[in-house]
């Protein structure tokens, strides 16, 4: 069994490295830890619809679930309609802390606006502190976190026409935070306003896009609470958002009902709610 699993890693790490993929920050960046970052297209080649989507790991912003909760949903969403883009942001194990995963997400937006202006649609999908990349990226829309770009931009240009959150990771604040994520994200001598500005539940607003947020309460990584408290935070907007809180489910499954343990495994299919709550978005 062990031989086995060895090989179907060897297999799945050899597939993911002969995708195609594009280096946001090109060949020889001026700081080489940008080097490993990649944005992976899927399908790889030339994209065909007209509504696309980023989908953002999670990992406690130390490392990359980049099956469960990259290449496997991006191949889902493809199957609905959707080109679809896998971003590989830089992680705080390397030394990386905010605001260099925002600034991943937004070269990512930026690049696909440039190359591909035929979308009408371009979302962001973030799991867990994924979760929180998108939550960020649909809160601090209107600020250029890279300060490469001129002032002629639009307001909205950074703006994602939805953001899912699975399981995500919230605040950053003393009671429900996951520790291991502020850890990463914020590093260890980080300043109050820092720690303010990235406890999402705070910062909500009107102009934010639709939102889309599950978790699940026997979640035994991220506190279910997260979720609580930004949906109590949207509650309070006019923002479209939708929130289901799962009985069963856990942490970490994705879009795979077989890495639920429990008998319920619906959680997993958050995607059939989110379909009818982007399509009522629409009318």
């Amino acid at each position: 069994m062990r031989h086995l699993i060895i090989l179907i890693a060897i297999f799945v790490s050899a597939n993911l490295n002969a995708q195609e993929y594009i280096q946001l920050w090109g060949k020889h960046p001026e700081d080489f830890r940008k080097k490993a970052v990649r944005l992976y297209p899927m399908p790889a080649g030339e994209m065909q619809s007209n509504k696309a989507i980023i989908f953002c790991p999670g990992g406690s912003f130390c490392y990359l679930a980049k099956e469960n909760e990259g290449f496997s949903p991006a191949r889902l969403f493809n199957k609905y309609g959707y080109d679809c883009y896998v971003l590989i942001y830089r992680r705080g194990m390397r030394g990386n802390r905010y605001p260099s995963q925002i600034q991943d997400l937004q070269m990512a937006i930026n690049y696909i606006k440039t190359m591909y202006q035929t979308y009408d649609t371009l979302g962001v999908c973030g799991f867990s502190a994924g979760g929180h990349l998108s939550g960020t990226s649909a809160i601090y829309f209107d600020k250029d976190f890279n300060n490469l770009f001129d002032d002629n931009l639009p307001k909205n240009y950074f703006r994602p026409d939805f953001a899912i959150m699975i399981y995500p990771v919230i605040t950053m604040q003393d009671g429900f935070v996951h520790k291991k994520s502020r850890r990463n994200l914020l590093g260890q001598y980080y300043t109050e306003a820092t720690k303010d500005s990235m406890s999402l539940e705070r910062h909500v607003h009107n102009q934010m896009p639709p939102i889309f947020v599950i978790n699940c309460t026997d979640d035994p990584i991220v506190d279910y609470h997260n979720a609580l408290i930004f949906n109590d935070s949207l509650n309070a907007t006019s923002v479209k958002h939708h929130y289901k809180l799962y009985n069963e489910g856990g942490h970490g499954f994705g879009i795979k009902t077989e890495r639920i343990k429990s008998e319920d495994k619906s959680a997993a299919l958050w995607y059939e709610d989110f379909f009818k709550f982007i399509n009522e978005c629409s009318h």
